[in-house]
């Protein structure tokens, strides 16, 4: 659960005794406004917040509480969600203020690769190599505080088009 005075906490409903597991403050500076754990990295909790940065956090071995492991200012304003991409175990978006989407690759982060890359799980259950190209079957979707909902498809990049000649020519796409 997470709040708008920046506290999120966990709880085990299983046995729920009012108190939590653990108990957090994971943005100082601003309210909590999405949470996510990533499906591929056991323990690897990500935050977003109004303070316009993302948090990563370590719940494996908490001790009393998740580890901080890193955070980056996003550049699109107070952040509103943030979603792990479920076949990119390195790949994270955030939506933003003014309708703004910002992806961050956390491949080449030497301190999140060495606190998480012997986690990750391949889709058989082993451990996969972080070269791995993502099969983007998946999309993400990302909302702003406008309620304005932006899908991402890893496939369907933007591409400019080309400029031609003379007559107006139209461009047909292969579709599946």
């Amino acid at each position: 659960a997470a709040s708008e005075d920046g506290v999120v906490q966990c709880w085990d409903v299983r046995k729920f005794d009012g108190e939590p597991v653990w108990s957090m403050i994971a943005h100082e500076y601003g309210g909590v406004s999405d949470i996510s754990y990533n499906p591929q990295v056991p323990g690897m909790l990500v935050t977003c917040s109004i303070d316009k940065t993302v948090a990563l956090w370590d719940t494996q071995n908490v001790s009393p509480n998740p580890q901080p492991c890193g955070s980056k200012d996003m550049n699109v304003g107070k952040l509103y969600s943030v979603s792990c991409y479920p076949s990119s175990p390195w790949l994270l978006s955030c939506g933003g203020s003014g309708n703004a989407l910002a992806l961050w690759d956390m491949e080449g982060e030497d301190a999140i690769q060495n606190r998480f890359g012997s986690r990750v799980f391949g889709r058989d259950g082993g451990v996969v190599s972080t070269k791995e190209e993502p099969d983007f079957e998946a999309i993400m979707g990302l909302g702003d505080n406008a309620a304005t909902i932006k899908a991402l498809d890893g496939m369907n990049k933007s591409k400019k088009k080309k400029k031609t000649k003379g007559k107006n020519k139209k461009v047909h796409r292969k579709t599946n």
